[in-house]
């Protein structure tokens, strides 16, 4: 009998009245994989990162399971105490607080840390994310757009989830900025974090993504290896319209 998957959507489907936006959705991510979502704008990715984490609705129906236990009637603080953690794509962390602070607060809240335990993993994650010790005493909202970045991650994996949802990460960086990004997810997973990424910049879906799933209108279009996915003919009418993929 094969290995439960670390993170598993059954038939997940979120509705607001007559619209669906997350449309009979399933997945499953082994430990250890970084696993890609795309999709147009309006496809259903952000809801599903929603529906997912209980933040801040549950589906309407369908499942959520972690190691095989189901997590999708807990409450949001218990999920994510249970390990699953996510980014949004707006700038989320406590602007007048340090960074320091920022992941602190972020490693007792999420994690129930005891504070002495929660100092020790705050220094961890930033020095994972290797955010200069110069920058961490600095208040969050005068870090530039890419230490918001590694601030807003080293905020999520301070409690050391078992799963990360990053909500497009990339929005904002330039392109350099781009490849340190990449370099860093790959870094979250190397410290046994297994990843779950949204982004429209393709580049990076294809450089860190082992998995990539597609959705339109909220379902799944398109599912499996990532060089593979973006040349299915429903993803390019969908999402890539008749553009090639720079590689």
């Amino acid at each position: 009998m094969s290995e439960a998957p670390l993170l598993e959507a059954r038939n997940l489907t979120r509705r607001f009245g007559a619209l669906t936006a997350v449309d009979d959705v399933s997945f499953s991510v082994p430990a250890g994989q970084v696993f890609g979502i795309a999709g147009p704008n309006g496809s259903g990715k952000s809801t599903l990162f929603n529906i997912i984490t209980g933040i801040p609705f549950p589906p309407s129906s369908g499942e959520v399971l972690l190691s095989g236990a189901a997590v999708h009637r807990m409450r949001p603080h218990q999920i994510s105490r249970a390990g699953v953690l996510r980014t949004f794509q707006k700038d989320a962390e406590f602007a007048t607080l340090s960074a320091f602070e920022n992941v602190y607060t972020s490693a007792i809240y999420c994690a129930g840390t005891a504070s002495t335990d929660a100092r020790a993993a705050a220094t961890q994650a930033l020095d994972d994310v290797a955010l200069p010790t110069g920058r961490r005493g600095m208040a969050a909202s005068g870090l530039s757009v890419f230490e918001r970045k590694q601030l807003m991650i080293a905020s999520a994996i301070a409690s050391r989830p078992k799963v990360l949802l990053l909500d497009e990460p990339a929005a904002g960086l330039t392109k350099p900025e781009v490849s340190g990004l990449s370099a860093l997810i790959r870094t979250v997973r190397a410290r046994g974090i297994t990843v779950v990424l949204i982004e429209h910049v393709l580049a990076l879906l294809l450089d860190v993504s082992e998995h990539l799933m597609v959705l339109n209108y909220g379902r799944v279009i398109a599912s499996g290896l990532p060089d593979d996915v973006v040349r299915d003919p429903k993803v390019v009418e969908a999402y890539l319209g008749t553009r090639e993929i720079a590689r």
